[in-house]
C-alpha cells in the first residue's frame, strides 16, 4: 500500500469524525482533538492490517491506543473521555463485512439453503463479532485502568 492512499484513508476517516462530531453536537474545541485520536487509532489498525495482522487484532491495538490518547486529552484538557472517544473510533466499526453476512443471509431466503452460502454468511459474520468485540474491550482497557474506584493490586 502506497504512503499516499494510507494518508488519503486517515483523512477520510478524519472527515468521517467531524461529521459524527456534529452529529454528537460536540462543541468545536472538541473536533481537533478528536481528530487527532482518529488519525492515531485508525492509522494504527491500517498500518497493523497492512503488514498482516488480522482485522480483530488490528482493531483492538487502533482502539486501545486511541482510547488512551482519548483519556490524556479528557485528563488535560477537562474533557468527558466518551466524548472525544466514541465518535473518533465510530469509524473503525465492520460495516462491510456485517452487511455481507447480512447480504449473504438474504441470499439463503432467497435462493434456499446452500452450504456455501451459509459458510459464507458465518464467516462475515464472525469476523463482525470479533471486530466489534476487540473494538469494545479496546475502548474499555482505559477506563478501567484509570477510572478505578479501588486499586488493582
Amino acid at each position: 500500500m502506497d504512503w499516499l492512499i494510507i494518508i488519503q484513508k486517515i483523512a477520510l476517516s478524519c472527515i468521517i469524525t467531524v461529521g459524527w462530531c456534529l452529529m454528537f453536537t460536540l462543541p468545536k474545541q472538541y473536533i481537533p482533538h478528536c481528530m487527532t485520536v482518529t488519525a492515531l487509532g485508525f492509522g494504527t489498525k491500517l498500518l497493523m492490517v497492512h503488514d498482516g495482522t488480522h482485522l480483530a487484532i488490528a482493531t483492538f491495538f487502533g482502539a486501545m491506543i486511541g482510547s488512551f490518547l482519548g483519556v490524556r486529552y479528557a485528563q488535560r484538557y477537562g474533557l468527558p473521555p466518551k466524548a472525544l472517544i466514541v465518535p473518533s473510533l465510530i469509524c473503525m466499526m465492520p460495516g462491510i463485512t456485517a452487511y455481507k453476512a447480512m447480504v449473504s443471509m438474504v441470499q439463503i431466503g432467497y435462493f434456499g439453503f446452500s452450504m456455501d452460502l451459509f459458510v459464507l454468511m458465518m464467516s462475515y459474520f464472525f469476523d463482525a463479532i470479533f471486530v466489534i468485540s476487540a473494538l469494545v474491550l479496546g475502548l474499555s482497557i482505559p477506563g478501567i485502568l484509570f477510572y478505578r474506584r479501588k486499586p488493582i493490586v
